[in-house]
């Protein structure tokens, strides 16, 4: 079922919330309440239904029915399971608002959230507005800032925002496409989608953040993030790791490496590789490290071939920054499969990367 949202009456900018929803029984109703007390009134809220087996969708539709602003919740059905991704393009397709902002349905967000965001958006003309989110575990309750502290910035101009990412090696803004709200014009614009894989929302941020150009960075801490048990990284420190997630996240990579090359004449291209390189081999020294723990098998090819650089070698001679770092990866990545899963392996160990 769909209901209309009526905008005529309302002269803030109604704000699309999409939410992918699949067994999170135990967390759906504090999520949906978090949205449907924002102190910001226009707002729709696209529950998206990924075909979950528990009874999630009850939840949704009492809060539906019985919450004074039940009548702002858009349930859109899958005919089958599809994922976190394609949930979330979803939502894309069928968000009415001027901004779209993305919140998984175990998470839950401040009552002033969208409040503080759409202001700023409105102000700036922003293409993206990001905000500052904590992890609150699970069983322990304990929380803690998850994504680095930043002052207030507005980055304006083509690379602007690029720039800013890229400015060194460090993790400046939040790579999750949660907790930020998003300029509808600007991700149709873009023909911007989610992938179906692992890593859907790295992914997106790398298609994404090269083409803002205009971003709004705030302090405020809006978003709570919940740290629950069951990733690969809680696989690796003890028991069976399944190698078909492996292989999911190497191939997010390697769609990674691929866009690469449409940058090559920007200015944080050069940054932008050593960035992924690194985090491409971080993937790899873990995976020599616990191949014997996988689940299946993981060739040698199919590790190394995380480390082809999207570059050649007088393209990297010619970067201003990180020249080295490249070249390092270029030439570890040119190696034959033998010696590149040696060196790989030894270096990882010795950097004891998990």
């Amino acid at each position: 079922m769909e209901e209309q949202y009526d905008n005529s009456k309302n002269s803030m900018p109604l704000v699309s919330i999409g939410m992918p929803i699949y067994n999170v029984c135990s967390f759906i109703e504090r999520s949906l309440l978090s949205v449907l007390d924002q102190t910001y009134d226009n707002i729709e809220i696209l529950a998206v239904d990924d075909c979950g087996s528990d009874n999630s969708m009850d939840i949704v539709k009492h809060l539906q029915i019985e919450h004074p602003r039940g009548s702002a919740i858009r349930i859109i059905r899958h005919s089958e399971n599809k994922g976190l991704g394609e949930a979330r393009n979803t939502a894309i397709d069928h968000a009415s608002g001027k901004y779209l902002y993305f919140i998984d349905s175990d998470d839950y967000i401040e009552p002033e959230t969208i409040s503080i965001m759409v202001p700023e958006a409105e102000k700036h003309h922003a293409d993206v507005v990001h905000t500052v989110a904590r992890t609150v575990y699970d069983k322990t309750h304990r929380v803690e800032h998850s994504f680095p502290e930043q002052p207030y910035r507005v980055l304006k101009g083509k690379d602007a925002f690029a720039d800013f990412v890229c400015q060194d090696h460090r993790r400046h803004v939040s790579f999750t496409s949660w907790n930020i709200l998003f300029s509808i014009e600007f991700i149709r614009k873009n023909n911007l989608h989610f992938y179906p894989i692992t890593c859907e929302d790295i992914l997106f941020f790398y298609d994404y953040y090269p083409l803002v150009e205009v971003a709004v960075l705030m302090p405020n801490v809006t978003y709570n993030y919940l740290k629950r048990e069951g990733s690969i990284m809680d696989s690796a420190r003890g028991g069976r790791i399944p190698v078909k997630s492996i292989k999911k996240w190497f191939e997010a990579n390697r769609i990674m490496l691929e866009h690469s090359f449409q940058y090559v004449d920007r200015p944080f291209y050069c940054v932008h590789c050593a960035r992924m390189l690194k985090q491409d081999f971080r993937a790899v020294c873990i995976a020599l490290r616990h191949r014997k723990r996988f689940d299946g098998k993981l060739t040698d090819k199919e590790i190394c071939q995380n480390l082809r650089h999207p570059s050649n070698y007088a393209q990297i001679l010619k970067f201003k920054r990180y020249r080295l770092v490249n070249l390092f990866f270029k030439i570890l990545g040119s190696l034959p499969v033998w010696m590149c899963v040696r060196l790989s392996y030894i270096i990882g160990k010795a950097i004891r990367w998990i």
